[in-house]
């Protein structure tokens, strides 16, 4: 890993356990609200632009369903969860930050949600979103991964190769985002299980953050 200059990270799912707050949220919509939505869809949609989100959920569930009153109650559900109990952050994350900043490997943010998001998330967590170097949202590319754009973004702001970055991800279409880039796509995977396909284009799949830095040793 010598050779490593970047390392850029996805948001959902693997910084901050947002996809369980989101299944969750749709749980209680369901219940609350009599929405009739399925949690395997709402698997399917993560890791996906809202716009992709929105075209997923108006195709399965009908031109009249509006996933932007859906969107509205989901919300209500999760900004409760957070003010009481806080945004969680996954295993490792801290300690991996801390581990790349010591090698002086640069760090950046991309992903699917808005740059607006992304800063909302890391307050909700209180944590300092000025370590990373760079930050690129979903509402900042013209096409959304399984897209390679968005990594091949990343590594021209940081002014590295992509042979000489990691890009870490926990969804199908971030890893085919990233491999597609020329990057090492490492996977961690979340509440979705990837596919064969994901599991083959991943340089290597682990199950947590902490076990990045083991990378080096």
């Amino acid at each position: 890993m010598d050779n490593i200059e970047a390392v850029v990270f996805d948001m959902d799912g693997l910084m901050f356990d947002t996809e369980k707050l989101w299944l969750d949220s749709v749980i209680k919509t369901n219940e609350v609200y009599k929405y009739k939505v399925p949690t395997s869809l709402i698997i399917e949609c993560m890791g996906k632009r809202k716009d992709a989100i929105d075209a997923k959920l108006k195709e399965e569930m009908g031109e009249g369903f509006d996933p932007d009153e859906f969107r509205r109650l989901n919300k209500k559900f999760m900004a409760q969860e957070v003010l009481e109990n806080g945004l969680q952050i996954k295993k490792g994350l801290k300690e991996l930050i801390s581990f790349l900043k010591s090698k002086n490997i640069k760090i950046a943010i991309a992903s699917s949600s808005s740059f607006e998001k992304i800063h909302t998330r890391f307050g909700e967590a209180n944590l300092d979103i000025k370590v990373f170097d760079y930050i690129i949202g979903g509402d900042m590319v013209t096409i959304p991964k399984p897209d390679s754009q968005i990594y091949l973004k990343s590594c021209e702001v940081l002014n590295v190769k992509p042979e000489n970055a990691i890009a870490l991800e926990d969804s199908d279409s971030g890893i085919k985002a990233a491999a597609s880039a020329g990057m090492k796509a490492i996977l961690i995977p979340d509440i979705k299980e990837p596919s064969e396909e994901t599991v083959r284009l991943a340089y290597k799949k682990l199950d947590n953050l902490l076990e990045v830095i083991d990378l080096w040793k």
